[in-house]
């Protein structure tokens, strides 16, 4: 049976003050430390104005704009306002005593202001009786202007006062009280309520964009009769932008209705729910459409994006990252029975028995989620390698054979399906699969063309023809892989040539070495880069930051920052290597440079054992500069040192070039004759 309307309360002119018994261990924990975001903070406000019957609620702010900023230690506010403007009933005088100001009153209980909203039924988001703290996670000062109560003939019955922080956090119990306004117990034509926020704390509105999405995210609109709007007042414009509900787009083979999917609960209930889960179409984009939202009456209680499910389970990257959704669970919150929901409203009692139920139900629908969309999330990342990676023009580049660019395609339909999702948006990542696939595609053509030969000879015996079509898919595969291998190397010395030629910043050098280390030490062959050097750079860069509070760029593949140095491991051995512009010589500075980043590096390993069993041999600092200047007696002693031990080893440019092209004399050779080829026919 519905419950009755809750008559509106018995209004008494009075003189009564407005005071609050509160503590300042209260204001902190419920207030400040709950809520200290400009979006929770204007959304439990919304939340006053819906259970208020509020039709409209007008939201005026301003927009990417920080309230305050710290000055010497001390706050300094920039004279903003966020106003919340709702035409809802409002509140006379006795009611604002008697309800509003009574902190953690359980307005559904007896005694309370009902379970349904005084006019419209609304099920009342509030319950806890601790909204009205939220303010005082971004603000010093609340003003509260409301004419509520039954109409008369000069109008509605107004409240009107400021609530002061400095006035609440006081070390007593006794009432904080509130002088009334100047408005106060006057009357006002409308019925509805204001409440003006000023004085604030360093906090940052967000865009319109992003305040949109914050506050959409916390509400389910499905009542016709309910609108936000929006208003920037930092801005000249009066636009009012309506709140929409959140859009997120998914992939629709994997959406689950769950209306007819309730959660079996203890003792055998069966708890309704509404709403669906889904993957995203794209990875998360932004926090607000991360995961999937739980609601109770309407106002979000939690975001979960896994049901708390502990780590390691079949497809975690993927759920973790894509799935999204809506849950409506109205038993979160029911009048009767056990609490279920935080305080902050932003998390459930999972350990609780209907937490655990719903915990259960959410790790069976993200198993069939992963089941249904493992195909589909394979041909997403497919898709997105073969875009990111130009796979099919730089085949066409490379292979004149058609049927090794057909191969090179097809392998990367199928790898770039398995590739990891996580680091397709790693350029380097993305080229040395790349890399890889065309090494492979000549060799998957040969053995295509060996299936096909089995075919041909089991129907129709060996021909000679069969035989030495065989052949030439052998001698295409091997002549690609010597091809690619030829034609990666010219291509890194000419470019190398010409950097040196131009006396380019280092920046450029290194960026050359960490694509081609084999530059430095021709007998360096890398086939990837390994987890070892990958832990040292990210662990190293960290470790640097913190002891120095400045950055190191340390490269092991393209970085898009100016590298410091280049890392390489060869049999166990960690190459460090620095690189000084052509005709430079190594001065006292550069040499203190290096022996602080040596220093560091001895530090580091022996700081991070797991780290240095990777280089088993150390390390070694290879230095390519032209000369050295370096005549400060103690850094002279250092390089010796170094250099005695082994950790530092120096070329210059004419021996670094020197040697990388003898050892490539061959291909260069080649290089020539082919550019004097061309040469003269342009001629």
């Amino acid at each position: 049976m519905q419950p009755q309307p809750a008559k509106p309360p018995s209004v008494k002119a009075s003189s009564s003050d407005y005071e609050m018994v509160i503590t300042r261990l209260t204001i902190d924990k419920l207030g400040v430390k709950l809520y200290d975001s400009v979006s929770a903070v204007v959304a439990e406000l919304i939340a006053n104005s819906y259970d208020a019957d509020a039709r409209d609620v007008r939201v005026s702010l301003p927009l990417n704009t920080e309230l305050a900023h710290r000055v010497h230690g001390k706050v300094e506010d920039r004279g903003h306002q966020i106003q919340i403007v709702d035409d809802g009933h409002g509140m006379a005088p006795e009611e604002a005593i008697e309800h509003y100001l009574k902190v953690g009153k359980d307005r559904r209980a007896a005694g309370g202001s009902g379970a349904y909203s005084r006019e419209l039924r609304r099920p009342v988001m509030g319950r806890k009786g601790i909204g009205k703290l939220a303010p005082f996670g971004i603000c010093r000062s609340v003003e509260v202007l409301s004419s509520g109560g039954p109409k008369t003939e000069q109008g509605y019955l107004t409240t009107h006062f400021v609530m002061e922080y400095d006035s609440i956090v006081q070390a007593s119990e006794e009432p904080a009280r509130f002088a009334p306004g100047p408005l106060d117990r006057k009357y006002r034509p409308t019925h509805g309520t204001t409440i003006r926020l000023q004085d604030f704390q360093p906090k940052r509105v967000p865009n319109e964009e992003t305040f949109h999405r914050q506050l959409a995210r916390r509400f389910v609109f499905a009542r016709p009769d309910f609108r936000v709007l929006v208003q920037d007042n930092s801005a000249s414009s009066v636009h009012e932008r309506v709140l929409d509900p959140m859009d997120i787009p998914v992939l629709e083979s994997t959406k689950i209705d769950v209306s007819t999917r309730p959660v079996p609960g203890p003792e055998g209930e069966s708890l309704p729910v509404r709403g669906w889960l889904a993957l995203a179409r794209n990875a998360y984009q932004n926090e607000e459409m991360a995961g999937v939202r739980i609601y109770a009456r309407g106002k979000i209680v939690a975001t979960t994006r896994d049901f708390e499910r502990p780590a390691g389970f079949t497809g975690e990257f993927s759920m973790r990252s894509y799935l999204v959704g809506m849950v409506e669970a109205e038993w979160l919150d029911e009048d009767a029975g056990d609490d279920l929901i935080r305080t902050d409203r932003q998390g459930i009692l999972w350990e609780s028995d209907r937490g655990r139920a719903l915990r259960e139900w959410g790790a069976r629908l993200i198993r069939e989620i992963a089941s249904i969309s493992r195909e589909p999330q394979r041909e997403r990342k497919r898709q997105i390698f073969l875009e990111r990676s130009s796979l099919e023009a730089v085949a066409k580049e490379r292979f004149a054979d058609l049927e090794v660019r057909t191969a090179a395609l097809d392998l990367g339909k199928r790898i770039g399906g398995f590739a990891a999702e996580d680091e397709l948006s790693d350029g380097t990542y993305v080229e040395d699969l790349r890399e890889v696939i065309l090494s492979l595609a000549p060799h998957k053509a040969l053995i295509d063309a060996f299936a096909e030969f089995a075919k041909r000879t089991g129907a129709e015996g060996a021909t000679i023809q069969s035989i030495a079509e065989l052949f030439g898919k052998a001698r295409v595969a091997e002549m690609a892989s010597y091809a690619q291998l030829a034609s990666e190397r010219v291509r890194a010395i000419t470019e190398l040539e010409k950097i040196v030629d131009v006396e380019a910043d280092e920046a450029q050098l290194q960026d050359l070495i960490a694509r081609a280390p084999w530059l430095v030490e021709p007998t360096w062959t890398v086939i990837s880069t390994n987890q070892g050097l990958k832990n040292f750079k990210r662990e190293f860069e960290k470790y640097w930051k913190k002891e120095h509070h400045s950055e190191v760029v340390l490269a092991i593949g393209h970085e898009t920052k100016r590298p410091d140095f280049t890392l390489v491991e060869i049999g166990g051995l960690l190459h460090i290597v620095e690189i000084k512009r052509a005709g430079h010589a190594f001065d006292d500075d550069d040499c203190l440079r290096l022996l602080n980043y040596a220093e560091a590096f001895d530090t580091f390993l022996d700081q991070n054992p797991e780290i240095k069993v990777h280089f088993p041999r150390g390390y070694m600092i290879d230095l390519v500069a032209d000369s050295e200047n370096v005549k400060q007696p103690n850094n002279r002693r250092a390089l010796k040192e170094l250099r005695d031990n082994q950790r530092l080893k120096r070329v210059t440019w004419a021996e670094f070039l020197s040697r990388t092209r003898k050892a490539h004399e061959a291909l260069l050779d080649v290089r020539d004759r082919v550019e004097a080829i061309a040469g003269s026919r342009k001629k």
